[in-house]
């Protein structure tokens, strides 16, 4: 199992429509999708089936919190797209017992939400025993609204049910800047709702999130971010990506108008993914499989949406100041080759000046 957390999108919506648009739009910076229980009343299986259609690469998981009927429930979630499915901590062992039958069945999982359970650790050497291999542990909204912050006493919890052998994922407003409390410990996905739904730019959220999480659990840092590195770190990288991309007159999907500055402590840009709008007249499959042809495949570009593209230095398999300019090149040739006109001169001597080439 990865060290690195997975990021869990909770639709917490009451209404369809709104989950699915910004389901779509995040989807590249997300791993699971859950349907939040709220939407699951709301409008039932059809959730499911609509964000499987739009999001077919992400893990799904419906939030039911089952207390009954645990096989019929599960096959239920199972059939309508979902990968994963919860059943309340409360439920009768009988009922956890036949819903992890049909997840099996179906190669399918099955979550214990521990929302009320007084008894933790004694429930889940039970659940163990039956075979449950995930946990959700979890703040609930109106404990969050009781002011009920979290403690000590929860990390100790978590750690020890994954020396039990579970898989745990965290829930509970979780913020950008609240995930750095779980950092030592190797959970298995933190989950984040309203951070990015309620967020004025979600997919720029669910970017910043992504990057907090992989800066803290992921990889150690590359040998140009070390001391006697060459001296460009990725905020410079990302930086001369940002500026380098204004220059060939393509415009972030961040707006600027009120932007204080790069070397601000409040600037509108986190993390080292810059998100572009494709112009109209191009596809933006089409731009991305372009620069994978001038580049070969790698995750330092990618498809956001329909209408936007993303660039990120921190993913270039061989990083050098070089190998940036190289990668805004390649992006402005793709453009060029499909019959869009940018100013690659500018964009490459701007990006240069940043670097310090």
């Amino acid at each position: 199992m990865s060290t690195t957390p997975m990021l869990q999108f909770a639709l917490d919506f009451i209404t369809l429509p709104p989950a699915i648009a910004v389901a779509s739009k995040t989807a590249p910076h997300v791993d699971i999708f859950e349907i939040g229980t709220p939407l699951c009343k709301a409008a039932g299986l059809d959730a499911i089936r609509a964000v499987r259609e739009v999001c077919p690469d992400n893990l799904i998981l419906a939030d039911f919190k089952t207390p009954d009927v645990g096989w019929l429930e599960a096959k239920m979630a199972f059939d309508s797209g979902a990968d994963l499915m919860t059943v309340i901590g409360g439920a009768p062992m009988a009922t956890v017992e036949s819903a992890l039958k049909t997840a099996n069945e179906y190669g399918k999982e099955v979550l214990m939400e521990l929302t009320g359970v007084r008894d933790i650790i004694a429930y889940a050497k039970e659940w163990r025993q039956v075979g449950i291999e995930w946990m959700v542990y979890h703040r609930g909204w109106d404990e969050e609204a009781s002011n009920r912050q979290w403690s000590q006493d929860d990390l100790d919890t978590i750690r020890r049910l994954i020396d039990m052998g579970f898989k745990v994922t965290v829930t509970g407003g979780l913020t950008n800047d609240s995930i750095p409390f779980f950092q030592n410990i190797p959970v298995t996905a933190l989950i984040t709702g309203r951070a990015i739904h309620a967020a004025p730019d979600p997919v720029a959220s669910a970017m910043e999130i992504r990057s907090t999480i992989s800066r803290l659990w992921g990889a150690p840092q590359p040998d140009y971010l070390a001391p006697g590195g060459n001296g460009t770190d990725l905020e410079a990288a990302a930086k001369a990506i940002r500026w380098g991309i204004s220059e060939m007159d393509l415009l972030l999907t961040t707006d600027g108008t009120d932007c204080p500055g790069c070397d601000a402590t409040g600037r509108l840009c986190r993390g080292t993914q810059t998100a572009v709008f494709v112009p109209d007249n191009i596809n933006v499959d089409d731009l991305v499989g372009a620069i994978e042809r001038i580049m070969g495949p790698s995750r330092a570009y990618g498809k956001v949406d329909h209408a936007a593209f993303y660039l990120d230095p921190a993913q270039l398999a061989a990083y050098s100041p070089a190998a940036v300019v190289q990668l805004l090149t390649a992006t402005g040739n793709a453009l060029s080759g499909l019959g869009h006109r940018v100013d690659l001169n500018s964009g490459i001597s701007t990006a240069n000046q940043i670097l310090g080439n």
